[in-house]
């Protein structure tokens, strides 16, 4: 009988440290494989540390699996089995779950392949949202570069991985800036956390805009609305290129929706047909929400997605030797 051991344990004069062995998950199979090897981490760090070792020596060498297509993922658990994946092309997160429930959507048009930025989850937009802004140092392609660029593992344990991205040949033709982006990513019990730090190692200034474009999974369209602190907030209806002032308590989708919502970063997600509620709570550096849905679009899956995606609209200036940070958390809840 052949056993699959994900890990193996190599004794030192002080301590014990954890090392991967290579996952080769079967076809179909790599979110089940991924789970299992997650859990396992989780009882060995404990493992570890009730025998007076420390679980920080599991992030020396992440395991990563790789979906049917090739793409390489890390799959998080929490104690309570709530989870999430995290994709190294564009530090795109594909999944949360709790309580069984899956709360980000992933389009049934998204390239898994590699060959184009996923479309779904908490997709990256950075150094800039949108397309050429027309302000300075910021004429780049739609949504930046970051999508696109397969980021670094840093760390990764049972619940929490650390990927940067640094200047690479494909940004520098684009973006002439040295800097250091790093991601933080975190599955609790009651949360998904995330923290997307930008730091500036270059002698000049540099303006940027940054965005979480998330799509968050609903049963259909005509059970979502959105609840936060829109009404009276004015917003860029980019369908029709006026500046309107919400006057709805809560926002409802019946047309293709486009809208920027300055000052406004506190989004509920709320399916009536889930019975559930997802919500973007302790938002920082995230300043702005943009509402989109591409309705009527079928080929994109319109009726089972809408994004609520965190945003700094305004380019922010980060100074020499600077730094910015965007950080927010996930809470899903019943209603």
């Amino acid at each position: 009988m052949k056993f699959l051991l994900p890990y193996f344990f190599i004794a030192t004069c002080s301590s014990w440290v954890l090392n991967p062995s290579t996952i080769n998950p079967r076809t179909g199979s790599a979110a089940l494989y991924a789970s299992k090897s997650s859990q396992k981490a989780i009882k060995r760090a404990a493992w570890i540390e009730s025998r007076g070792g420390s679980a920080a020596a599991i992030t020396d060498k992440p395991v990563t699996l790789k979906n049917d297509e090739g793409l390489a993922f890390v799959e998080l658990t929490s104690p309570n089995g709530s989870s999430t994946q995290v994709y190294t092309l564009g530090a795109c997160v594909t999944s949360y779950k709790t309580d069984g429930v899956e709360y980000l959507k992933v389009r049934p048009d998204a390239k898994m392949d590699g060959s184009k930025p996923i479309s779904g989850g908490l997709a990256f937009c950075w150094p800039q949202f949108g397309p050429d802004s027309g302000n300075e140092g910021l004429n780049l392609q739609q949504h930046g570069f970051a999508r696109n660029e397969d980021w670094q593992i840093e760390s990764v344990t049972g619940d929490e991985v650390v990927m940067t991205l640094s200047p690479t040949d494909y940004s520098k033709g684009m973006w002439d800036k040295e800097f250091k982006a790093t991601y933080t990513v975190k599955v609790t019990d009651g949360s998904l956390d995330t923290v997307f730090n930008v730091k500036n190692e270059g002698s000049e200034d540099f303006v940027h805009q940054a965005a979480l474009h998330s799509y968050f999974d609903i049963s259909s369209i005509k059970n979502l609305s959105i609840e936060g602190s829109f009404k009276g907030k004015e917003y860029l209806d980019k369908m029709t290129g006026e500046t309107k002032t919400e006057d709805r308590d809560a926002i409802t989708i019946g047309e293709e929706t486009d809208s920027v919502y300055m000052g406004v970063n506190d989004p509920s997600v709320v399916d009536s047909g889930k019975g559930k509620k997802i919500s973007v709570v302790d938002a920082k550096g995230w300043t702005d929400c943009v509402i989109w849905n591409p309705f009527g679009n079928e080929g994109m899956g319109y009726d089972n997605f809408v994004c609520a995606e965190s945003v700094a609209f305004n380019p922010v200036t980060v100074p020499a030797g600077g730094e910015w940070e965007g950080s927010m958390s996930l809470k899903a809840e019943n209603i």
